[in-house]
């Protein structure tokens, strides 16, 4: 029966899969690094979608290998960098490299066009 959490971590450093029971107990874990980010100018920080794909996978594919069972996965969880983001096409497909959270490029000329006034969520 599909019990377990498997929770993926993308973080600064490294991705790691880690496998939860019920309870909370970590049954398994794996961990994979990357290279945190690349520079091709000052300011700028970014790095390949592909580095946090393959690394996902790598990790997932580490917990495999210890014989997890993916069957008894019943959720996932994902957490990420801050505000690191992933511009995409309609069919979810990278347009650009990653603009990790580090990066300090902004603009001043342009300022946002719309007013949210009092916005509020509701639950």
């Amino acid at each position: 029966m599909a019990e377990n959490l498997l929770a993926i971590d993308n973080g600064t450093q490294s991705v790691r899969a880690l496998l939860f029971d019920p309870r909370g107990k970590l049954i398994a874990k794996q961990r994979v690094p990357i290279e945190p980010y690349y520079s091709d100018g000052p300011g700028l920080a970014e790095q390949k979608p592909e580095v946090f794909w393959h690394a996902v996978c790598q990790a997932c594919q580490g917990l495999w290998q210890q014989g997890v069972i993916k069957d008894s996965i019943a959720a996932v969880a994902l957490t990420t960098q801050r505000g690191t983001v992933i511009n995409v096409d309609k069919n979810g497909r990278p347009l650009r490299p990653a603009i990790i959270w580090l990066d300090q490029r902004r603009t001043r000329e342009y300022l946002p066009s719309v007013d949210y006034g009092d916005l509020r969520l509701r639950l």
